[in-house]
């Protein structure tokens, strides 16, 4: 099957952005697709890993990040250069995703089959 590489820019509770493009991963290894994410921009804020939804309606993102790995969503990338922007440190991120440069992002652009962005 195709590799897929899908670009997380939204925050995690603003949208259905978030969700939606967690929800399109996990479900695109169920048709046999080999997946790359990667957190970039606001997107970045997903990966804040003590954070938890302002009503219980909502799922627990973080939680659903960690989950990444179960659906073999090994390929899971935030961009370095994003994360001063918002006052993050790289240890309070989730440890699903590693870090990669821009340069690396424009590497896996051109090596994937598909790129979808939420």
């Amino acid at each position: 099957m195709s590799t897929l590489l899908i670009r997380m820019t939204k925050p995690p509770y603003s949208t259905s952005s978030a969700s939606d493009g967690l929800d399109f991963a996990l479900s695109a290894t169920n048709y046999g697709h080999d997946v790359v994410m990667v957190f970039e921009g606001e997107g970045i804020l997903q990966l804040i890993d003590q954070q938890t939804p302002a009503t219980t309606a909502i799922r627990n993102h973080a939680k659903r990040l960690k989950s990444l790995p179960l659906f073999d969503i090994h390929a899971c990338y935030y961009i370095t250069e994003d994360v001063p922007q918002w006052g993050l440190m790289p240890q309070a991120l989730n440890a699903v995703a590693q870090p990669c440069c821009h340069n690396t992002l424009i590497t896996l652009i051109n090596s994937c089959d598909h790129v979808v962005t939420f």
